[in-house]
């Protein structure tokens, strides 16, 4: 199909390795999304530069591609992001014999991913906590990095005998390997009252790329609105932070119906949450969703976070997005600053939070 003209014919071609999150997650939508009238073939296995010639040749009509990647990479000025595939798995998953409550103190936890390690040094000081490949050094271990999943298979033998307590993985690689052991999703919505898993930016988002030109009418309905809210917003807010923070920052853009908000209200006691949402009769005051945009950013040791979480409207959310992160970032720049002594404050005071 060209991408001038309309076609119920629709060539795709995935970008990733078989243990990337996005032809998993291109595989899932293909058997769950209801698409009639639309015939979609897709070829996997192919690299970027090769997908990109093969869309700017016209042998395929969109590319399948995950956020993360389209976001750092060098973009073809004439491409453009066409709609998004649901979105699957942007929480990481711990690899354990039991859930983190539960836990023998002093577990040895392992996390490639910075912002996890410090979220769960945050629900738990004395979980220790390290990066895969420093714990290997410590422990004179060689890990096996030929893949991602050869890298999670060193890491469950750790696990099975006992030499580390658990790890944190992706669900798709889990799922993949058909790991035998316990799973526990590190959650965004609190409960118990602990501490929320914000995962990282754009994480589980899979973008489909097309040419100038694709039929907007095609987009719609092959693509998941939200998923596209959660991208525009998602690197709106991440083009405004220091790359030397991005590792470290948790973002999460989502729709939200208001019953499910009102349950969370009254599940973390949030009366504020709850009164917002209800007039002074107890009744709903908008029916329709919103969007929920979630930004922090975690201290080395966990024990200090800057969050802020807005509830927007639909239409608002890219004006909303673009004045919370510049927001978020004065209230980072005053966390972050070093405070001088003086006479009328005191003497001098390290920041409230060391990034």
């Amino acid at each position: 199909m060209g991408a001038e003209g309309e076609s119920n014919h629709i060539r795709l071609v995935c970008i990733g390795e078989d243990d990337d999150y996005t032809p998993a997650h291109i595989r899932k939508w293909m058997e769950t999304q209801p698409l009639e009238d639309i015939e979609i073939t897709v070829e996997f296995g192919s690299d970027l530069s090769n997908g990109l010639t093969m869309l700017d040749n016209g042998e395929v009509d969109l590319i399948g591609i995950s956020a993360q990647t389209w976001y750092s990479c060098e973009k073809p000025a004439h491409m453009v992001v066409s709609t998004a595939i649901p979105r699957r798995d942007e929480n990481h998953i711990l690899v354990a014999d039991d859930r983190l409550h539960h836990l023998p103190h002093k577990s040895i936890i392992l996390a490639e991913n910075r912002l996890q390690r410090r979220q769960l040094r945050r629900f738990r000081t004395d979980f220790r906590v390290l990066d895969p490949m420093a714990f290997a050094d410590m422990a004179s271990l060689t890990p096996n990095t030929d893949s991602k999943l050869a890298f999670q298979s060193w890491m469950e033998d750790l696990r099975a005998t006992k030499i580390i307590t658990g790890y944190v993985t992706e669900r798709h690689l889990f799922s993949l390997a058909n790991v035998d052991a316990r799973r526990h999703m590190l959650q965004t919505n609190s409960r118990e009252g602990a501490a929320r898993f914000i995962p990282s930016p754009l994480q589980g988002l899979t973008l489909l790329i097309s040419r100038e030109g694709f039929p907007k009418s095609l987009s719609d309905q092959i693509g998941d609105s939200e998923s596209m809210t959660a991208w525009n917003c998602e690197q709106i807010i991440l083009d405004q932070i220091e790359p030397e923070h991005q590792d470290r920052v948790g973002i999460l853009v989502r729709h939200r119906q208001i019953p499910s908000l009102l349950n969370q209200a009254d599940e973390e006691k949030d009366l504020l949450r709850s009164t917002s949402l209800l007039d002074g009769e107890g009744e709903i005051i908008d029916k329709t969703s919103m969007v929920e945009i979630l930004l922090e950013i975690v201290g080395k040791t966990g024990d200090k976070t800057l969050l802020l979480e807005k509830l927007v409207s639909i239409e608002d959310a890219t004006t909303h997005a673009r004045l919370m992160v510049a927001e978020w970032k004065k209230m980072l720049n005053v966390v972050t600053m070093e405070h001088v002594e003086d006479i009328r404050l005191g003497p001098a005071r390290p920041p409230f939070l060391d990034l």
